[in-house]
């Protein structure tokens, strides 16, 4: 029944997409924002990639409460019963707001590729459907326009946004939002937040070819925090992904997500990588409730596919994310502990060439030994099979044949019987 639902949800949405993009409203038309999405049936690649649906027989992320902290999360008929709360931090704008819960469409993607039911009239849906999302609309219908690089926001909008998650009982906090500036009250939001148990995840944004030189991505960047770049469907990270405090990659490029109102469409970014690592967290957490967040980020870590440059990659971090091995691996305890160097022994001459002298009498001993051994063997052989050898061949010349010629007048035969007497 709701799979019909659904279907018939999509089937409308696709209908009335060409009276929304003709007919636009006034607002929409002025702060250009996201319509709805399109009808996409095929399972999208990065599905195929993490194969998320694999897990859902252990975990599907039911009991957590994901915060995403972006341009807010509009209605789709995928994410219907799934956005538990909304809270609105993002500054007043310029210009006449649209209205809407979410203009740009960001949230409403993230949203959807964490929590997205599945349905039987397309391939896609969330990688944590059981999961619950709250918004945090950190972003309103445009980024702000006094922020160097673009698309940043204020480090005191972020602190707001996280606080209020962490009051609302967060479980994971997903923050496909970036800020530039290192922030002592953002910081203690963070702290705050992985103090009770939550696992923080953000982006590390992308790069720009005019933005300063030695840019930071926060919160990415502080202890504790998951730092997510970008990959496309050939597993190598997206051109302009920040290598910057990256700690693992997912699936960043073309992506199939939810747009507002209804339906479905492509996406790039960091931002909408970080929630498959986010949904990640929450699959993890609804299977393991007893892991600690370190433990969860540690798992996460070394469960990670491997990438093309190897552990510790600025680009790559641990490597891919692994929604399937994250959750049903079994990891060692503890942390790895990189080895000491190995220190070359110095070995004293005199030492080395008695150790050289034994080796040779060594070696001496061993072939004489062997070659006794073999000189027994030989002798055993010649006196138990010799008498043997010399009845069963003997050596000389076979005896001259005799001549026996035959009588030339053979006596008569003797007649029968002849040795009896004869009757008169």
């Amino acid at each position: 029944m709701q799979a019909k639902r659904l279907r018939s949800a999509l089937a409308a949405a696709v209908t009335g997409l060409a009276v929304v993009t003709v007919t636009p409203q006034a607002a929409q038309a002025q702060q250009n924002c996201v319509v709805s999405g399109e009808l996409l049936v095929p399972v999208p690649w990065s599905q195929k990639m993490l194969a998320p649906d694999r897990v859902w027989p252990l975990s599907t992320g039911a009991g957590q409460r994901v915060a995403v902290l972006s341009t807010g999360i509009s209605d789709n008929p995928l994410l219907a019963g799934h956005i538990a709360e909304r809270a609105n931090f993002a500054p007043a704008g310029t210009g006449q707001p649209s209205g809407l819960p979410d203009c740009l469409g960001n949230g409403t993607g993230v949203s959807g590729i964490i929590a997205a039911q599945p349905s039987g009239a397309v391939g896609f849906h969330g990688i944590a459907p059981g999961a619950q999302v709250l918004s945090a609309k950190v972003v309103a219908d445009q980024y702000p326009s006094n922020r160097n690089p673009r698309e940043t926001v204020a480090p005191e909008t972020l602190t707001a946004a996280i606080n209020w998650a962490v009051d609302r009982g967060a479980t994971v906090i997903a923050v496909p939002t970036i800020t530039y500036d290192d922030n002592a009250a953002l910081r203690g939001a963070v702290q705050r937040a992985l103090s009770r148990g939550i696992v923080v995840v953000a982006a590390v944004g992308e790069t720009a070819s005019n933005e300063p030189p030695g840019l930071v991505p926060y919160p990415a960047a502080y202890d504790g925090v998951v730092g997510v770049g970008a990959i496309a469907e050939n597993g190598v990270v997206t051109q302009n992904s920040r290598p910057t405090a990256v700690d693992l990659v997912a699936p960043g490029a073309n992506v199939v997500t939810t747009f507002p109102n209804a339906g479905l469409g492509t996406a790039s970014g960091t931002q909408f990588a970080t929630a498959y690592v986010a949904a990640t967290v929450a699959l993890v957490r609804s299977y393991r409730p007893q892991l600690s967040n370190t433990d969860v980020v540690q798992r996460l870590y070394a469960t990670a596919s491997p990438a093309p440059e190897g552990t510790g990659s600025a680009y790559y971090g641990f490597g891919v994310v692994n929604s399937y091995q994250a959750v049903s691996d079994d990891i060692a305890a503890g942390n790895p502990v990189t080895l000491p160097p190995l220190t070359p022994v110095t070995v004293d001459p005199e030492v080395a060439a008695r150790q050289a002298a034994e080796n040779r009498s060594d070696d001496w001993a061993f072939i004489l030994a062997a070659a006794g051994f073999a000189l027994v063997l030989l002798v055993t052989a010649i006196v138990v099979f010799g008498p043997l050898g010399r009845r069963r061949w003997r050596a000389g010349l076979a005896p001259v044949p005799q001549d026996r010629p035959e009588d030339e007048r053979p006596e008569p035969p003797v007649e029968l019987f002849s040795d009896r007497p004869k009757r008169s």
